[in-house]
């Protein structure tokens, strides 16, 4: 049997991957150590190092096996716990600076709202009424740029690039219950918390990269179809007490779904690797579909379709959930 050693290492990258996943699901590793699995970020420099010492010789394709075992130890453990670490500048839970000047307006019946941050914390709440409201801290007291009219607004990183070494920010933003909103958050790096009690949301769009993002739709108002994208990175979904259709795609990464008592639960997935534990919490597999026991019924339905790659998907964890 012919082994194509080019592909060697990149089948132990997926093998490391898949292992610490199972390993950490079925308890033989804690969520714990998982997550500490970067701090193995060394042993890259002694992979690159080994490759160099043994290049053209016998035993060159050690470095290269080190290099596999250690990136699917690291990013296996960031699928199995959702927490990847803040790097550098933009850690999460630094000191953001100081607070910049508060900025607010107000909205029409209907608006689009385009919340884009890069490096930083956010936190995305309501309040009744039609006016908004920014206010937050940056390294150098920079307010982000804001672009706003009647009908909508949009909130983002002042130019300058993503993960800008400028540092990391904190902002709060607050929007109106009364109007009618298309949202649409892309937050990339940090921890991000979006809570839309009593929001009327047309449409949701979340794109969450390298970092954490807790989506809480437990009392919104209305919301139509939302488009949830975690890459590299952990999301907790607290989800409404009514109908909701949603599209979810998780790469290296995890997302918790917290399901309302009663609710009955639909989740089509695109990818028949994906690790779940839907089977532990009483749904059947039908026709490449998990259901909850008596969905076609239920009041409230909520119907996934999710994509997930080198990540997974839990139901109802005490941990994520739990608040």
């Amino acid at each position: 049997m012919h082994i194509d050693r080019r592909l060697v290492g990149f089948g132990l990258f997926l093998i490391t991957i898949g292992g610490v996943m199972i390993a950490v699901r079925q308890g033989v590793l804690s969520a714990d150590d998982a997550e500490r699995a970067w701090t193995l970020w060394p042993l890259i420099l002694v992979g690159v190092g080994l490759s160099i010492v043994f290049a053209g010789r016998p035993g060159a394709a050690i470095g290269g096996l080190v290099l596999a075992l250690t990136f699917g130890a690291m990013l296996g453990g960031v699928a199995a716990t959702g927490v990847f670490p803040g790097v550098g500048f933009c850690a999460s839970g630094r000191d953001h600076g100081s607070a910049f000047p508060p900025n607010g307006g107000g909205l029409d019946a209907s608006a689009r709202v385009t919340i884009a941050q890069d490096c930083g914390d956010l936190t995305v709440g309501t309040v009744a009424g039609s006016t908004w409201n920014v206010s937050g801290e940056s390294p150098t007291g920079r307010p982000p740029a804001i672009d706003d009219g009647p009908t909508s607004l949009r909130v983002k990183t002042p130019d300058g690039g993503p993960f800008d070494l400028g540092g990391s920010s904190r902002w709060n933003v607050v929007l109106p219950r009364d109007p009618s909103l298309d949202i649409s958050v892309t937050v990339n790096g940090g921890q991000s918390r979006v809570t839309l009690a009593g929001a009327h949301v047309g449409s949701l769009k979340i794109d969450a990269n390298a970092g954490s993002i807790d989506l809480d739709l437990r009392e919104v108002a209305t919301v139509g179809d939302a488009t949830i994208d975690v890459n590299f990175g952990s999301a907790t979904l607290r989800l409404p007490n009514r109908s909701l259709s949603a599209s979810l795609s998780v790469n290296a990464g995890s997302a918790a779904l917290c399901v309302p008592s009663g609710a009955g639960m639909r989740v089509k997935l695109d990818s028949a690797a994906a690790s779940n534990d839907f089977a532990s919490h009483g749904m059947v597999e039908t026709n490449g579909a998990w259901e909850t026991p008596g969905y076609a019924t239920a009041a409230v339905r909520l119907d996934f379709r999710a994509d997930v790659n080198a990540g997974s998907l839990a139901l109802d964890p005490t941990r994520q959930c739990a608040g």
